[in-house]
């Protein structure tokens, strides 16, 4: 009944809701850390700047990655999502939020042990069971006033039989249910939903700390492959973004690496708000950057990146940004995007805090604007 009950005031608040006025959301992702797997002080810095400073946000989506997760003890992967869930208690009492008041799905750091996805169902039961049915509770979509929002999971446990213990393996890098997706994009727009927003956790196109994984997931050692068009995890990252393309979905909102950074590819946003509390990541390396030798949390050096640039269509090279659009803007920062949606555009504010000298887990400055942007319907 208590279930009921929340479920019909979102509904009564989505409803009712004057769209002209537009509503807010937040964005944020990868808060994993060495406090029982959490980075505490520095997601309890930010769910506290979001309550005191965000008082129209109207819920929070979650891009996985929230805790360290262990590969071998469910259990323990258990309590750190426990006590994730404490640490956000700021954002969960918020009474200006409403239910679930924190929409999530799994990075991979959630899934290392085959128990970890019916674990992470129990900790997080208040979402729409509307996704495929090997999915449901990681997968699903539902309708907020004027947009539609569509989480889909990136890292599963298993792809082998699951009676067979002996074949267990992490099933990450890709989005599997196209078709799925595909079919929830094209009854979205069919209701007239203005903006669409799909809720990942690996990038689509690495911004740096992930060059060789994400959702392209080339591997380590770029040169064995000698046909990209026969890389499975390369075509199916290029299909998921096509189908994006097609139904002109505003944004991609994905973590996994532990930086901000947002650009536009083909006419749909990648937005990665990947760090409140994760360790920090340098972007991808630019032509003579540091080429000795590499910074902390910095993955390659530029000339060890090339291929990977090649590879993938980058534009690297002298006086270029080794990024997939030469309109990519980011900041090694911890950081969480305010999102105030209209209904033509949309005002995104994204809000960081810089680390501490010699640090990638410590915040050394104040909470602050550090970008602003629109995108537009």
């Amino acid at each position: 009944m208590y279930r009921f009950l929340l479920i019909l005031n979102f509904l009564l608040l989505t409803f009712s809701s004057a769209i002209p006025q537009g509503f807010q959301f937040i964005a944020m992702s990868d808060s994993r850390g060495s406090n029982n797997g959490v980075n505490e002080p520095v997601l309890s810095a930010i769910a506290e700047h979001i309550v005191k400073n965000q008082k129209d946000a109207r819920f929070v989506v979650f891009a996985g990655d929230m805790v360290a997760g262990n590969r071998f003890d469910p259990d323990l992967t258990y309590s750190q999502l426990q006590h994730w869930k404490k640490v956000m208690s700021p954002i969960y009492n918020n009474p200006n939020m409403i239910w679930p008041k924190v929409w999530v799905t799994v990075g991979n750091h959630e899934v290392q042990h085959r128990d970890d996805e019916d674990n992470f169902r129990k900790l997080f039961p208040d979402v729409f069971m509307n996704g495929p049915e090997d999915e449901k509770g990681l997968t699903y979509s539902f309708d907020y006033e004027n947009s539609h929002f569509v989480f889909v999971t990136s890292d599963r446990w298993h792809y082998g039989d699951v009676s067979d213990t002996t074949d267990d393996k992490p099933d990450r890098h890709y989005i599997k249910h196209l078709d799925w997706l595909e079919k929830d994009l094209q009854e979205a727009r069919s209701r007239g939903n203005k903006h669409i927003f799909v809720i990942s956790h690996e990038p689509a196109f690495p911004i740096g700390g992930h060059l060789r994984d994400g959702l392209p997931n080339l591997g380590s050692n770029i040169q064995s492959i000698t046909d990209l068009s026969k890389h499975w995890y390369l075509n199916q990252r290029n299909r998921f973004w096509d189908i994006l393309s097609k139904y002109k979905v505003t944004a991609y909102i994905n973590g996994h690496e532990h930086s901000y950074g947002r650009q536009s590819v083909n006419g749909v946003y990648q937005i990665n708000a990947g760090s409140c509390g994760a360790p920090l990541y340098e972007h991808n390396p630019k032509y003579g950057d540091n080429p000795a030798q590499k910074r902390p949390g910095q993955e390659l050096i530029y000339n060890d990146a090339v291929p990977y640039y090649k590879a993938l269509n980058y534009n690297f090279g002298p006086n270029k940004n080794s990024q997939a659009s030469k309109d990519f803007v980011g900041y090694k920062a911890f950081n969480y995007v305010l999102f105030n949606v209209f209904d033509n555009h949309i005002d995104a504010t994204t809000y960081g805090g810089f680390p501490k000298e010699g640090s990638i887990t410590e915040m050394g400055t104040e909470i602050k604007v550090i970008d602003r942007f629109k995108i537009e319907n």
